[in-house]
């Protein structure tokens, strides 16, 4: 769940300073600056987007230990989750619907 988190922290910071960035751009657009003959104009959004997966994609690879520990707990019907574990992933989904 750790990691789980580090990510959202690091998304959150990449869109916080990503929305502030923003600003500027969206004022040089809207003062004549903007685009001009063949360019190719990305928003804001898929910026944000593009340095959220990086920041995935940067992220621990899968342990395959774990994988497999799992994957024989849940075929002998030995995998139990608290629900506490249940209450933090939804609420780590939510927040993180709420950032993207």
């Amino acid at each position: 769940m750790i990691n789980s988190i580090n990510t959202i922290q690091n998304i959150y910071r990449i869109h916080k300073t990503e929305a502030t960035s923003n600003k500027a751009d969206k004022t040089d657009v809207l003062k004549g600056k903007g685009i001009s003959g063949d360019e190719l104009a990305i928003s804001s959004e898929s910026r944000l987007k593009q340095k959220a997966l990086l920041a995935i994609k940067q992220a621990e690879d899968i342990r395959g230990d774990k994988v497999d520990e799992f994957s024989q707990k849940i075929a002998t019907g030995t995998y139990t989750v608290a629900d506490d574990e249940v209450a933090e992933r939804i609420v780590t989904d939510s927040l993180l619907d709420i950032v993207l």
